[in-house]
């Protein structure tokens, strides 16, 4: 029996989403999951730029993209509802311009060099019924977004955005972790710098934070090394 045309796109989407979970899967940081979804997307897809917004607050700040100028990342930021791609994310559906310019809800982000870029498809980050952000392709030249092509980006949207939001609440509890133990060993250097020197607590803690300074190093490794000094 011959392959159908429906059947050929559906094993065409099957391909480039077990390609991009396999990326995420062996990627580590959320920068690298951030990035391999950026890059894998923009290819598969044969667009010129593909970008990762994520929320923080009430603002989707740009994450990562392939088009855009890097020093845009991190810095640009949207408001829930403000340009094609805020308002993908407020509506929770694809929102489409051929020329993305023309749209009376487009907002141009002069930090991203965007006006190379004309058209614009933006679909919501949904993670357990909650928006966590949205993704956006573009092109250089005017296109005309198929429905398979809207379809395909919202898939991967289905499965990128889990694993960016466990990519996320790990990063956070890993930097809490990080803090509660350098403050342990904080405390620890102090109560060794109070003994051995007979000075007050505060001193102790400007002693630390004074010698980080002068070396450029951070007050755990200074810790570090004078909890070290005193086992040695």
């Amino acid at each position: 029996m011959p392959t159908t045309a429906r059947e050929k796109k559906l094993r065409a989407q099957l391909a480039v989403l077990r390609e991009i979970t396999r990326a995420i899967s062996a990627a580590g940081s959320l920068d690298q999951i951030l990035a391999l979804i950026t890059r894998r997307t923009a290819r598969v897809m044969e667009m010129d730029s593909c970008s990762i917004y994520l929320l923080d607050d009430q603002y989707l700040i740009l994450k990562a993209t392939t088009g855009l100028a890097n020093e845009a990342v991190g810095r640009a930021r949207l408001k829930i509802g403000e340009g094609l791609t805020g308002n993908a994310a407020k509506d929770g559906k694809p929102i489409a311009a051929s020329h993305a310019a023309r749209d009376p809800r487009f907002k141009y982000l002069p930090e991203t060099k965007e006006s190379m870029f004309q058209s614009l498809l933006a679909v919501p980050l949904i993670s357990r019924g909650k928006i966590i952000g949205a993704i956006n392709v573009q092109t250089r030249a005017g296109r005309e977004y198929t429905d398979d092509e809207i379809e395909l980006l919202s898939i991967i949207a289905d499965v990128a955005a889990g694993e960016l939001e466990k990519a996320v609440l790990y990063e956070e509890i890993g930097g809490l972790k990080e803090a509660l133990e350098t403050r342990k060993l904080v405390e620890r250097a102090k109560g060794i710098l109070m003994h051995r020197h007979g000075i007050s607590e505060q001193d102790s803690f400007a002693r630390i934070q004074h010698q980080a300074r002068s070396t450029r190093k951070s007050m755990r490794e200074i810790a570090e090394a004078i909890i070290l000094a005193e086992e040695v």
